[in-house]
Formats: structure tokens, C-alpha cells, sequence
């Protein structure tokens, strides 16, 4: 396998992983590094493509924004969780970061890494597809105002109203209704492997 397409394996298993885990409402904290891993990789593969990818959407929309600020956004609690020292080896002290840190965080890095990941590929599981619908549902302010946000309020209707555990509740009601649709699933841009692939 060649080595960016080795590198499209390494994000897309991070990422979909992550995405499985996160709609079992299981280990935030895994959520999270595989979801930065899997994004971090995703961003240089939608680059690579010729692709603009979320971060430079992010740095268009706040000009004021540098991409280290970017990197630091989306790095300092993965930084946490994956580091015990300092770059000068001192013991990192992340007691009250961390304590900030809970799985609604998650959302956002799964919705970059999977943009970046479609930028680059050029298709997506069926689950990121309807969450990429329900993020937009939940987070209308975050779609373009040349949008409209009328489809995602069709498919999730009501959504920003319900508690958390509805929320994603329905999102796995939709995608098993998404599964049952034979026009989507059979659509070039559907990919059709498992969230968690297994052994390479």
C-alpha cells in the first residue's frame, strides 16, 4: 500500500473507532486522542489533495487567528492525555484542564477530522454522513449563512431542545434508518466498511 494511501488507512480506522465509540457512549477520553490522531493525519491528506481543509475555513472565517493558535486549540487536551511530562521533562500539572474536559468537546473534533477525511477521499461511512447532518442540526450557527439549515432540521427536527442522551440517541436512530436506505448505501460516496475494521 502506498504510503498516502497507508495514511488514509491510519486516519479512517482512528477516526472511525472514534465515531463507534463515541455513539456506544463509551470512553470519552479514547474518543478524543483518536479523534485528534485521526484528524490530525486528515488535515495533511485533505491538503495534500488540493483540498481546503476545516483548518483553513478556520483561519479564513477569524483572520485574526494564527495556525498555531489552531494546533493549540485542538491539541491541548489531547496533549494532556497523552503526555506525563513537560518538553523539559518536568511532570506535567493538567488536573484543572482536564477536569474541564467532557465527551460534548468530542463533537467538534470528530466533525473536523471527518470533513477533513471526506476533503480528502472523497466518500464517508454512513455514520459520519448522518453525523455530519446531525452536527449541523445541533450546531446551526456553525453552517454558512448561503445555507440553509432547512435538511437538517427535517431529519433531526427539534434537536437543539432535547438533552444530551436524546440527542445521540436519535443520531443512532437515524443511522440505522440511513442503513436502510439502498440509494444511500449503494451511492459511490457511501463507503461500506465497518466503523472498527479490524486486523490490516
Amino acid at each position: 500500500m502506498p504510503g498516502s494511501e497507508l495514511k488514509k488507512e491510519m486516519a479512517r480506522r482512528q477516526l472511525g473507532t472514534a465515531l463507534a465509540l463515541f455513539l456506544a457512549d463509551d470512553d470519552p477520553v479514547s474518543v478524543h486522542c483518536l479523534a485528534c490522531g485521526g484528524g490530525e493525519i486528515a488535515d495533511f491528506l485533505a491538503k495534500e489533495a488540493g483540498e481546503k481543509a476545516f483548518s483553513q475555513h478556520a483561519l479564513d472565517v477569524h483572520p485574526d487567528m494564527k495556525q498555531s493558535d489552531l494546533t493549540y486549540l485542538r491539541n491541548k487536551y489531547w496533549n494532556a492525555m497523552k503526555h506525563a511530562l513537560r518538553r523539559d521533562g518536568k511532570t506535567r500539572d493538567d488536573d484543572d484542564l482536564l477536569a474541564d474536559f467532557d465527551d460534548a468537546q468530542n463533537e467538534h473534533y470528530l466533525y473536523i477530522g471527518w470533513h477533513d477525511y471526506a476533503s480528502a477521499v472523497g466518500s464517508l461511512p454512513i455514520e459520519a454522513q448522518v453525523f455530519q447532518v446531525w452536527y449541523f442540526a445541533k450546531f446551526p450557527e456553525k453552517l454558512s449563512s448561503e445555507f440553509s439549515t432547512e435538511q437538517f432540521e427535517r431529519l433531526f427536527p427539534d434537536l437543539v431542545k432535547m438533552k444530551r442522551n436524546e440527542q445521540k440517541r436519535v443520531l443512532r436512530r437515524r443511522i440505522a434508518w440511513a442503513r436502510r436506505n439502498a440509494d444511500v448505501m449503494q451511492h459511490p460516496r457511501t463507503e461500506r466498511r465497518k466503523l472498527i475494521i479490524g486486523a490490516i
